[in-house]
């Protein structure tokens, strides 16, 4: 039976407080995760997160790797490498996004139809109270689950590697991002990544404390499973974003540097990642031979001959006239300098950015927080450059691929904040906790303001309107071919095959004539509010052949689509069809 000194002691240093500590996090992150995302959450507002969102219900309803939104650069690449044998738009594989966040996404939309929490199919009477898509949910509630499970695994890391208050200020740290809650009500697979990565640092953490305390005890330890672990979590990132496979090979040499024991298990761990990888490149060759699929159009995307989106909505395309290498060179070094000056803010978080890397430059005493500064400092350089060659405009608001990066530079960040104020040797120290706090509150700023902000409107508009899509639905037959400015959304909430409107009417025309018959052709605010009109009308405009349609100047008297009707709000959409079918 325990005495009341044996609580007491419990409570202020032993294992009981942990668990407080644990208790209180979870309360704190689950409540705040749960406000902001229902508060802010007004359906999927990316490009991205619709067209992941329509991948894995293809894969949800038993229809493989197939997709919707059809690119022109796609179909061009496709048919070009594989003529008659070309797959028909109905069946159209993926070859652009990467298999795991999909993957999990189908997983929750079969779990969500199965217990028919959900449906895809609306009903009228439901589109005439439409508040949010119910599959948009789901969206929603697997981004939160991915959040709390990578701030845990965040304090899990620092309260490892170093003690409870670093696993403290490092959460404080990552919830102050404000990328990361736009990341979580948007939708998308960054938060997949962040959490991948959370994963592997945990398991790296355990495997060499354990080593460390073998070592310094001689008792013996068993770390390999760690080590595995850790090789796999890092490995499968390479399956949600392509660029990430850098990473994983960095991390397999750095694993034979770093570590005296279980590089052998690590490695196996990464090799098993890489072995799926060369999976789906493998698939990716066999539906479009080319063994990276379309992710070669990221080198050339948003360059002086492809402005903005101008690279996908290409058709008429002939790779010798573009002169890839000079023209990678210069994005090169045009996205190494945009990265340069933005610094470490594009982890999500400036911030514990600049405190890791500071920490970066500090010799930590114990084996097992170096043997981690040096793996995730490695990881950094490299993923660092090779974005640089995807890299195209500045990122105001963290980037995807680099807010990967975000669970270790707030767990030695925080770990380097309490080191620099030990060394000041304060003789209170309630004045290096009131500092800590200060920093926290600098960090977690964002958040905060946010949240006093007036809440976002019932829909995210312009461009995105569900009830338009989910509305028009009804007038087209199953499998009709349409195509619009912002394919993604027809695609994910109309479910129909959606082809993005080409740069040229010559190369629409072609499509329609020779591949198959485009029925409707929708524009959207996606063209109309994004460009001045003289914009639209300048040279390399990506809208320039169809700026008298954006602008309603003229009816299309070249196209087949003849028939039009202006939709809500506002007749900002313009719907061209055929035949008539609407009232």
């Amino acid at each position: 039976m325990k005495s009341l000194q044996d609580w007491v002691y419990d409570l202020e240093d032993g294992p009981l407080r942990v668990w407080m500590v644990r208790i209180a996090l979870f309360l704190i992150v689950v409540g705040l995760s749960s406000w902001i995302g229902l508060r802010e959450f007004n359906g999927l507002r990316t490009f991205e997160a619709m067209d992941l969102a329509q991948q894995a219900r293809q894969l949800a309803e038993g229809k493989g790797f197939t997709t919707l939104l059809i690119r022109p650069l796609a179909l061009w690449q496709i048919r070009a490498n594989l003529g008659n044998q070309a797959p028909p738009v109905t069946a159209f594989p993926e070859s652009l996004s990467q298999p795991l966040y999909p993957l999990v996404l189908a997983g929750c939309f079969k779990v969500a139809l199965v217990s028919r929490l959900i449906s895809f199919e609306l009903s009228s009477e439901a589109l005439k109270s439409f508040r949010l898509y119910p599959p948009d949910l789901v969206v929603l509630g697997l981004q939160l689950v991915l959040l709390v499970a990578t701030t845990f695994l965040v304090y899990s890391w620092a309260h490892r590697q170093f003690d409870v208050g670093t696993g403290v200020l490092a959460v404080v740290f990552f919830l102050g991002s404000s990328p990361l809650w736009n990341q979580a009500v948007s939708g998308g697979e960054a938060l997949l990544n962040m959490f991948l990565y959370a994963l592997a640092g945990w398991f790296f953490c355990q495997g060499c404390c354990r080593d460390e305390e073998a070592e310094n005890s001689g008792a013996p330890s068993t770390p390999w499973p760690w080590y595995l672990g850790a090789g796999l979590a890092l490995g499968a990132t390479a399956l949600v974003q392509l660029v990430q496979i850098w990473v994983v090979l960095t991390a397999f040499g750095l694993a034979w540097v770093i570590l005296r024991r279980g590089s052998g298990v690590l490695a196996i761990g990464l090799l098993v990642g890489v072995g799926c990888f060369v999976g789906w490149l493998v698939r990716l060759w066999w539906v479009t031979r080319n063994p990276i699929g379309l992710n070669w159009g990221f080198l050339l995307a948003d360059s002086a001959r492809f402005p903005g989106e101008a690279i996908w909505r290409t058709y008429t395309f002939d790779m010798e006239k573009t002169d890839i290498w000079r023209r990678l060179g210069g994005a090169v070094l045009r996205g190494s300098a945009d990265l340069i000056s933005q610094g470490p803010a594009l982890v999500g978080n400036a911030v514990p950015g600049t405190l890791a890397l500071l920490a970066g430059l500090h010799a930590f005493r114990r084996s097992s927080a170096a043997a981690g500064r040096n793996l995730w400092g490695g990881v950094a350089v490299v993923l660092i450059f090779v974005t640089a060659f995807v890299q195209r405009a500045p990122k105001l608001d963290g980037h995807a691929i680099l807010m990967g990066l975000l669970p270790a530079a707030c767990v030695y960040g925080a770990a380097y904040l309490w080191i620099v104020i030990e060394r000041w040797r304060l003789h209170l120290e309630l004045l290096g906790r009131l500092f800590a706090i200060l920093v926290g509150l600098v960090a977690v700023w964002p958040t905060f303001a946010r949240l006093l902000l007036p809440e976002p409107a019932l829909f995210a508009y312009p461009p995105t309107y569900p009830p338009i899509f989910l509305f028009m639905k009804s007038w087209f037959e199953p499998g009709e071919f349409q195509a619009s400015d912002l394919p993604a959304a027809e695609a994910w909430y109309a479910e129909q095959p959606t082809l993005w409107l080409p740069m040229t009417r010559e190369d629409f025309l072609k499509i329609h004539d020779r591949v198959s018959p485009v029925f409707s052709i929708l524009l959207t605010p996606a063209s109309s509010d994004v460009r001045m009109y003289s914009q639209m009308l300048s040279e390399n405009s990506e809208w320039r052949e169809w700026a008298d349609l954006i602008r309603r100047q003229k009816p299309p008297s070249d196209l087949p689509q003849a028939f039009a009707t202006s939709l809500p709000p506002n007749n900002e959409y313009l719907l061209l069809s055929i035949q008539k079918r609407w009232n």
